[in-house]
């Protein structure tokens, strides 16, 4: 009985440690989010609605019991939100998907990029307007004439992805790929990348079937020190990036192919410094 009780004391003291340290940790990786919400002036009861919405979500699509959707209570049980916001939020249907063009956008930019006759050696290479191997034709690959690509065009230009020559030649504009603008391309891919890094480290903590996750860290630099390491890191980066996309092309068309289930991926990288506060 002894036994008994000191071991789920200790038992009880773990679990409080752990809660400290996941609070902590949360903490920690809500500050960037809620610094940037705060400069665009996205004030908390916004925020709280939102999580609300994701706690709902995620219970009622990842905690289903025998294939069955989770009850209103079931959901309020595990979640904490309150049972009339759950119905609330379960009648919202207010899933936000990608647009068409997104997915165009991606499809047509890694062609681009790594697909002959549009590259060579993984480096985009200028394209006419129209003709046979042209900006015309390489949308219209993936639009099938749903959205013309005068419509496409006007838009890169406008952005700056694209920009004319003298013989009216289209370059691709690799980094005017990320501007200033919060546009619907910026946003998407602003939660589709941060939203599967946060998917890969969580599966890591919980799971002993480990993914891919690594990172470089070293203090005690000088700016100039940095200022070498972030060009070489982009320069090494990139060369990765643009195998793996060429790679991912192949495979992906000879897959579309076969019959069975599709998977996904999403390979990134990111270079971060700041003042060293230790």
């Amino acid at each position: 009985m002894i036994i008994s009780h000191y071991w789920r004391m200790l038992r009880h003291m773990e679990m409080q440690d752990e809660n400290t340290l996941l609070k902590r940790a949360i903490k920690q990786v809500l500050k960037p989010l809620v610094r940037f919400l705060i400069h665009k002036q996205f004030t908390l009861p916004t925020l709280v609605e939102l999580v609300k919405s994701a706690y709902v979500e995620v219970a009622e699509k990842d905690f289903a019991l025998d294939g069955k959707a989770p009850t209103d209570s079931r959901i309020n049980l595990l979640t904490g939100v309150h049972r009339k916001d759950v119905k609330r939020l379960r009648d919202l249907n207010d899933e936000q998907k990608p647009s068409e063009h997104l997915s165009i956008h991606s499809l047509m930019l890694a062609s681009w990029m790594s697909e002959s006759p549009y590259a060579k050696k993984n480096e985009a290479l200028p394209l006419p307007i129209s003709g046979p191997v042209s900006f015309e034709s390489l949308a219209d690959t993936y639009t099938r004439q749903n959205i013309r690509a005068s419509s496409i065009l006007a838009n890169w230009l406008e952005l700056g992805w694209v920009t004319k020559d003298d013989q009216q030649r289209l370059h691709l504009n690799v980094d005017a790929l990320q501007s200033n603008q919060l546009g619907e391309d910026q946003l998407y891919f602003f939660s589709q990348n941060l939203a599967d890094h946060l998917s890969t480290s969580t599966n890591n903590l919980v799971n002993k079937d480990k993914q891919l996750e690594r990172a470089v860290f070293f203090n005690q630099l000088s700016s100039e020190s940095v200022k070498k390491l972030q060009l070489s890191s982009k320069q090494k980066a990139m060369s990765v990036l643009k195998d793996l996309n060429k790679e991912a092309l192949v495979f992906q068309k000879q897959d579309r192919k076969l019959d069975g289930p599709k998977h996904r991926f999403r390979f990134g990288t990111y270079f971060y410094s700041d003042s060293d506060h230790e």
